[in-house]
Order: structure tokens, then C-alpha cells, then sequence
């Protein structure tokens, strides 16, 4: 069995010059104006794209349910009473009595008779099943 022997040649030490220059000073690389501006515009549409997913995904209860909490203002038409009203609008578990009596308190109503035209704002209440 025949074996051969290789030689090895070791790898060039960074010090090494090539065909005699001399060796280069380590380069320190600088971003541009351009780069700059494109990587503080990449950065901030970054921010965007997590703050958007943040709110998509987490459920805030400051947002939750404020469509709810404005105020209805209606036109009464003719034939519309109060109780009428009360069996429309009041929340599940309060009675037509306690819906009127809170009607007629937020629209500051000396009785419980409307005219047509007469515009009042129904009560924002919570239902008492919560």
C-alpha cells in the first residue's frame, strides 16, 4: 500500500501584503444622507405596522363600546308616547315605569306627555343584567 504525503500551505496572515502594496487600514462604513433617510423611513413604518397590529389585536376597553354611550336624540311623531318609547328603548330587566321616570327626568318633563316635533333625548342606561 502506497501512500503519498501532500503539502499544505498555509493561509496568508492579514499583515501579508499582495504583490508588495501595503496592507489596508481596517474601512469603516458610514451610511449616506440617502441611507440614513431610508433607514429612519423603514424604522418608522416598522412602528406603524406593530402599533397597528397591537391594536388590531389586543382589546382595549377605553375603544370598546363608546358608540353606545352617545346620547339619542329623537323626533317624536304623531301618536308616539313616552311608554311607547319605554317599551322600545329600555334596557332588558328595567321596567316601562323606571324607563319613563328616567325619560322624563333627562328631558326635564314637568308630565309625561309629548307633542309631535318635540324633540328628546332618550336615557343612556346599562342593562341591569350586566
Amino acid at each position: 500500500m502506497r501512500t503519498d504525503t501532500a503539502t499544505l500551505l498555509p493561509f496568508p496572515a492579514q499583515e501579508s501584503t499582495r504583490d508588495g502594496a501595503a496592507p489596508r487600514a481596517r474601512v469603516r462604513l458610514e451610511p449616506t444622507r440617502r441611507g440614513r433617510a431610508l433607514l429612519t423611513a423603514a424604522a418608522f413604518v416598522l412602528g406603524l405596522i406593530v402599533a397597528a397590529a397591537v391594536l388590531l389585536v389586543v382589546a382595549l376597553p377605553a375603544l370598546a363600546g363608546t358608540e353606545g354611550d352617545q346620547p339619542v336624540t329623537i323626533t317624536v311623531q304623531d301618536g308616539d308616547t313616552l311608554w311607547g318609547y319605554a317599551e322600545q328603548y329600555a334596557p332588558e330587566g328595567m321596567g316601562a315605569q323606571e324607563y319613563v321616570a328616567e325619560l322624563r327626568a333627562e328631558n326635564q318633563l314637568p308630565t309625561g306627555r309629548v307633542t309631535a316635533g318635540q324633540q328628546i333625548e332618550l336615557p343612556v342606561l346599562e342593562d341591569s343584567a350586566r
